[in-house]
């Protein structure tokens, strides 16, 4: 009965996004959720959205179905054939992931982006693997600003009210600034800690374009701005 479940599952979701074909797709078959009993989620979004996907062998795939999990840092698609499998990472140039309408409608936070772009290679970040997906909100000749999620899944402490706690994920996201000489230093998405974590030649500028712009860079799209300007100037 459960076999049957999941089948009809993943049937629904073939019906609804649009696919990667078999052929072209490289990956694992996705295992049966290992989370139960954990609260929490191991995903950037909890519901199923769209993406496109460049993959150094088969090129552009749009209206891709996927769930990203940023626990394992591995992103579930489903292919033509309905199968719900996970992306070899090391085919992939990088992911450009629609936000769930939703997630948008449901946030108050100003300025967020409704798609955000990951890619490899930033393992010059302490504790970031070679092949790990991070999301690049701006990239330049000057600086490159990433962001990377976590979902940790940690055990809290017992209280009186939970004599047996069981474990749960806690969503973390940390911004790392990298400048032209690779040098990193990990930030806040404050408009203050942005500037004063640039180069010293570089902060009376920032300072010109954030005030020139009424630009607040706790706010996703005001730093795509920001960082677009100043590694133009």
């Amino acid at each position: 009965m459960r076999k049957l479940v999941f089948v009809a599952f993943l049937f629904l979701a073939h019906l609804s996004f649009g696919q990667l074909s078999n052929i072209d797709m490289n990956g694992a078959p996705a295992r049966l959720s290992g989370y139960s009993g954990v609260e929490g989620s191991p995903y950037l979004f909890e519901d199923w959205s769209r993406g496109d996907f460049s993959l150094s062998n088969a090129g552009l795939k749009e209206n891709v179905a996927y769930k990203f999990n940023i626990y394992e840092n591995e992103l579930e698609v489903i292919n033509e054939a309905g199968n719900k499998i996970y992306l070899n990472k090391a085919y992939v140039e990088y992911a450009l992931l629609e936000r769930p309408s939703i997630v948008i409608a449901n946030n108050t936070e100003q300025g967020l982006l409704t798609r955000l772009l990951f890619k490899k290679g930033f393992d010059m970040i302490e504790g970031i693997k070679a092949d790990d997906l991070v999301n690049v909100i701006a990239e330049g000749e000057k600086y490159t600003l990433v962001r990377k999620f976590y979902s940790d899944l940690v055990t809290p402490p017992k209280n009186s009210y939970a004599p047996t706690p069981g474990k749960l994920f806690v969503f973390e996201e940390r911004f790392f600034l990298i400048d032209s000489n690779n040098k990193v230093e990990s930030v806040r998405a404050k408009t203050n800690n942005i500037i004063k974590s640039l180069n010293e030649k570089d902060v009376d500028l920032a300072k010109q374009i954030v005030k020139e712009n009424k630009l607040d860079l706790s706010r996703e799209d005001h730093l795509v701005l920001f960082f677009q300007k100043l590694n133009e100037a």
